[in-house]
């Protein structure tokens, strides 16, 4: 007789905290729609990328149009194609009124501001399900749901990769290796808790990022390379922050990864658009978006509509390492009364920073075909990190990207066999990173921190370990 399969099956114990966690879950989603859907003003970047779906597919140019806050779309036109089931009608804008007239609850639409209202600014500015916003309750949902499930897919794809083991693989039967799978999945997750909860209030897509880099590790530790490379090029054509990682596969030689990631940014870049935009409209969006964007985050071209919005060094909450320079240049001086504009030599000093960094982890990692998977992920890791130093606009809320090297410096920092002890050298960058990140939520002291460039720095701090391990495995290979 064929042998049965064993289901998935979980203690009593981890039963009762499965439901503890569901109940979050569902209370976090409450207080999501809370927020952003059933307030007259939504509190969340969604609105952003529904609108410019909408915008993209019904002919307008998605980089002209806004939101209700007057937030524009700032990315590759493929995020907004592909987000075509979560879209939304682009807003109307306000009504002209006569003279004399205000803007009341009945004249004024969903998503805007009433001037004088007393409830505007406090969470409990409710307006309700109305015809106005049904649509867009639905779509917040929808994206926490599979932002939820990006977090979890993440997590596991991860922790298989480092265990060898399948996404399907049921987990082990003893107790001591039924911690360690739990450690692994729960532990990184609750290291990079303070920025994967801010994606999830936020809306953002970072989630969505960190499940096809995750599944691009999983596919490439389990050598089925060219699905790798199709899935590590894809986050690249999201946010355009410097896609180092895709230099894994040249370095180390891996032909089929490095045509998938070709392929794959040939395909989400071009290809995608010229089919369902046309070859016309495709180069036009492409021509806005460079002026209106990479340029000026680049410190070139004169555009600035994005500059009190995003490029501008004081306008956000950037923890680029430009930024941080900047800052603390002008440090003595109130954040309102700093340059908007980075100086050309902070700039030039970034780059020779960032090159810098790049060799050493190079160095670090060896110039040999294969790694170990802990050393890929750890690698991969250490590349996505390098990028959030050397772009010039980072949000805190990114530093959920590293959740790969979290979790790779976890997996060697635990214990690996009874009567091992932890390595401390490798848990305490993991423990300030994860530090900073929930200090970086707490309204008194989150300027503080940023102003400092304390999420930067914790960070680098983050990657000096993972380099550690790659110099490591290094010295012990050479001693064999």
């Amino acid at each position: 007789m064929p042998e049965t399969k064993r289901p998935w099956n979980f203690s009593r114990r981890e039963r009762i905290w499965l439901a503890v966690a569901l109940c979050v879950l569902v209370i976090f989603g409450i207080y999501l729609e809370r927020r952003t859907a059933l307030r007259r003003i939504p509190m969340t970047d969604l609105g952003v990328f529904a609108v410019a779906s909408e915008a993209v597919w019904s002919g307008q140019n998605p980089y002209l149009i806004t939101d209700w806050h007057g937030w524009h779309y700032q990315y590759p036109p493929t995020l907004a194609i592909l987000f075509l089931p979560l879209a939304e009608p682009v807003p109307k804008g306000l009504p002209v009124l006569k003279p004399g007239e205000q803007y009341t609850e009945s004249n004024t639409p969903w998503g805007y501001e009433i001037s004088g209202h007393p409830g505007y600014g406090h969470g409990s500015y409710y307006y309700g399900v109305k015809d106005q916003n049904r649509r867009f309750v639905w779509i917040t949902a929808a994206w926490y749901l599979l932002s939820v499930a990006f977090v979890i897919f993440s997590a596991h794809a991860l922790a298989c990769a480092l265990e060898s083991s399948g996404l399907r693989s049921l987990p082990p039967d003893g107790n001591a290796e039924r911690r360690r799978w739990w450690k692994l999945r729960l532990l990184p997750l609750l290291v990079c808790v303070g920025s994967l909860s801010r994606d999830l209030s936020r809306g953002q897509v970072d989630l969505l990022m960190l499940a096809m880099i995750a599944l691009g590790i999983y596919l490439a530790a389990n050598k089925r390379n060219f699905k790798s490379g199709l899935c590590l090029a894809f986050p690249a054509t999201v946010k355009m922050c410097p896609p180092f990682l895709l230099l894994y596969p040249f370095w180390r030689r891996q032909w089929r990864m490095a045509a998938g990631v070709v392929i794959g940014l040939f395909f989400f870049l071009i290809i995608l658009p010229g089919i369902t935009l046309g070859p016309a409209r495709t180069i036009e969006l492409y021509q806005v978006w460079i002026q209106v964007l990479a340029k000026p985050a680049l410190g070139h071209g004169s555009d600035t509509s994005r500059l009190n919005e995003l490029t501008g060094m004081t306008s956000t909450d950037n923890q680029s390492l430009l930024a941080a320079i900047h800052n603390w240049r002008y440090f003595s001086l109130p954040r309102n009364e700093r340059p908007q504009e980075a100086a050309p030599w902070e700039r030039d000093l970034v780059y020779v920073i960032g090159a810098a960094m790049l060799a050493g982890i190079f160095f670090a990692a060896g110039f040999r075909r294969q790694d170990s998977r802990r050393d890929m992920v750890v690698f991969a890791g250490l590349l996505i990190g390098l990028a959030f130093v050397v772009s010039p606009i980072v949000h805190n809320f990114y530093h959920l990207l590293m959740l790969p090297l979290v979790a790779a410096l976890l997996d060697k920092g635990l214990v690996q066999k009874p009567g091992d002890a932890a390595d401390w050298k490798l848990i305490l960058p993991v423990s300030v990173f994860m530090l900073v990140d929930l200090m970086a939520l707490m309204p008194n002291i989150s300027p503080t921190l940023k102003d400092l460039g304390a999420p930067l720095l914790s960070l680098i701090f983050l990657m000096g370990a993972g380099t550690m391990v790659l110099i490591r495995q290094k010295e012990n290979q050479l001693a064999y």
